[in-house]
């Protein structure tokens, strides 16, 4: 049996792409998940395919946006009163405004960038608060290489998700002494947006390909959820304040 059996975990934005990857990864660890996205319809073809995973699995989807100041109070506080508990708080959901040179920047795409990312990410953090101190919770948040890289024309997106791997940082060591781990992960992995993405910039993707050394476009659950049941299990609770890649070697750095 899985060390997280009968743990409780909400990953927003959990119901395509990255977040449902997650979601099925922490499934078959037996754990209890709750997950949010803006598609009503969505989030139930989502819902059923994980109760459809492993029998007896207990999935919660709620209608949520991340913009919205009171949603992560409304999500969390739903989360414990069908689950019991929050072991896992899990930062995905997020606007991808991208292709767009900084002077051409409008204010709506940085806001829209910066509220669904690092504000709903510290709402969701401190919403979540006294119940990952209960449990001595994980905490994982999604960063970006379009971030740490420096890629041009993601400049609402990549400084925020900057923000959002400083604002883990200082949280992993304020909340080290609830023994509450932090940490952020900078996935490549397919999706939804990333395909759309590829239709769009085939010939960045192109480049992109030739500059990583597996050759390979990572997988959702098996790369990106199976690092996120790690890192909420004994083995992987030493780890915080930390930023993990998972995208085959393309921007290996210091």
């Amino acid at each position: 049996m899985s060390a997280l059996n009968g743990k409780a975990a909400l990953i927003t934005g959990g119901s395509k792409g990255t977040g449902l990857g997650i979601a099925r990864a922490y499934v078959r660890e037996g754990v209890a998940v709750a997950i949010t996205g803006r598609d009503t319809e969505a989030l139930k073809s989502a819902q059923a395919e994980l109760q459809a995973l492993v029998a007896g699995a207990r999935v919660l989807a709620i209608v949520a946006d991340n913009k919205d100041h009171d949603a992560a109070g409304h999500v969390i506080t739903q989360v414990v009163a069908e689950f019991g508990r929050l072991d896992i708080l899990i930062n995905n959901a997020q606007e991808f405004r991208t292709g767009i040179a900084i002077e051409d920047i409008s204010w709506d795409d940085m806001i829209s960038s910066y509220e669904s990312g690092v504000f709903a990410t510290w709402r969701y953090m401190v919403a979540a608060f006294p119940h990952l101190k209960q449990t001595q919770g994980t905490v994982i948040n999604m960063g970006s290489g379009a971030g740490t890289q420096s890629i041009p024309l993601h400049g609402a997106y990549g400084s925020n998700k900057e923000a959002i791997r400083g604002l883990s940082r200082i949280a992993a060591r304020e909340w080290g002494r609830h023994q509450i781990t932090v940490n952020v992960i900078n996935p490549y992995v397919a999706s939804a947006e990333s395909e759309r993405y590829e239709r769009e910039h085939p010939e960045v993707i192109a480049e992109l390909l030739k500059s990583l050394p597996l050759g390979r476009i990572g997988d959702a659950e098996l790369n990106v959820g199976g690092l996120c049941v790690f890192l909420a299990k004994p083995e992987g609770k030493y780890m915080t304040g930390s930023t993990f890649d998972v995208e085959g070697g393309s921007f290996i750095r210091p």
